[in-house]
């Protein structure tokens, strides 16, 4: 029997249709086993709203997201429930989650970060290039967040497609996102997962940042090399110290040259690697890979992919100053500036030096 609606669209079907005269997909389609079934009725318990789901449109370490519909408006919705692979939840027949009594404080600390995530969302889903969020709350054993279903394709399968982009091309799409990550940021909100595949292109040709760091609801000392994403997390993820919007520039420049070349980055821990060896930085400029880039912005886009946060623009608005040609780029620091960032981590050693000027001024 076919479902009264398409699962990938939708769409309300009529009679027996095996296709969706919509979006052609197969009206019969099943989810996955281990996923929640095409047809779920999920209801927000603050509000008594329900959501009807379909398919499945994406999963990753930490999440499902699938196509929903908001009952009453017809709303098309995206439901992200939070699922952490790590754990190995089973799913009962009703479609409750339960992790292995080993992982249950670990799972229940992950459902207490993804609702409190939720909810700094809310309060940055005004910024235009940012996904709105609804609603978030309990259910099954698990939680749900409830955001607007974007139509469109990402910036990573947009380059899969039709291949790299020219730079000017792509900024006239991004800029408008890269001064709304500002106005983010302002809020106190990092995105902390910046990437291709996390940026929506509508068909409008605007650009949509989505999933803000939604994998690091279990952040519990085991799960960051799971999450990371090799080639757009900076250095300092890998430690998770440090973490500020010289972060989010980082990846930002990562996925600009990702979208420019069709080449993925060099994981940042390679580029430590080669330079504590003495070795050249195996990040290539874009114009070396055939990138359609001009040399100015080329080498905007190389100061924000600094390997050091001390090198990189330090906020989103100075990297936009820069590339707008209306701030310089600094000088990578020299020996001076080595030498008294060395001094400031050590407080002793930085009395000393202030000692030992103190007495040459007196005593020359």
């Amino acid at each position: 029997m076919a479902a009264s609606f398409c699962p990938h669209c939708m769409s309300i079907l009529r009679g027996e249709a095996e296709q969706c005269p919509q979006c052609g997909g197969d009206a019969r389609a099943r989810n996955a086993d281990g996923y929640l079934p095409v047809g779920t009725v999920l209801a927000d318990p603050a509000t008594g709203q329900l959501y009807q789901l379909g398919a499945a449109k994406g999963a990753g370490g930490f999440g499902i997201t699938y196509i929903g519909r908001e009952n009453g408006t017809d709303r098309l919705v995206a439901v992200k429930e939070y699922y952490p692979i790590r754990c190995q939840p089973s799913r009962t027949p009703d479609g409750f989650l339960r992790p292995p009594t080993r992982d249950q404080s670990a799972y229940e600390h992950g459902i207490k970060s993804f609702l409190q995530e939720a909810e700094t969302l809310k309060k940055v889903s005004r910024i235009p290039s940012v996904v709105k969020v609804r609603c978030a709350f309990r259910a099954n054993g698990t939680a749900y967040m409830v955001m607007d279903y974007l139509k469109g394709t990402t910036l990573q399968r947009a380059v899969e497609k039709h291949g790299p982009m020219g730079f000017d091309e792509l900024m006239e799409k991004l800029l408008p996102m890269v001064e709304d990550l500002a106005m983010v940021h302002d809020a106190g909100v990092l995105h902390r997962d910046i990437a291709p595949d996390n940026i929506m292109l509508t068909p409008e040709g605007r650009c949509v940042l989505m999933d803000f760091g939604c994998a690091r609801f279990m952040e519990d000392g085991r799960s960051m090399t799971v999450v990371l994403k090799a080639g757009f997390a900076p250095l300092e993820q890998y430690t998770s110290h440090g973490q500020k919007a010289y972060t989010d520039v980082y990846a930002l420049c990562a996925t600009i040259y990702y979208c420019v070349t069709g080449q993925v980055p060099p994981d940042s821990p390679s580029r430590l690697t080669a330079a504590s060896d003495g070795q050249p930085d195996p990040l290539k400029p874009p114009s070396a890979l055939g990138a359609r880039i001009s040399p100015k912005d080329e080498q905007v886009l190389l100061w924000g992919m600094g390997l050091q946060p001390n090198v990189r623009p330090q906020t989103v608005r100075k990297f936009l100053a820069r590339l707008k040609g209306n701030a310089p780029i600094p000088d990578p620091p020299g020996w001076t500036e080595k030498v008294l960032e060395f001094l400031k981590k050590n407080k002793l050693l930085l009395a000393i030096a202030a000692a030992v000027l103190l007495a040459l001024l007196l005593f020359r």
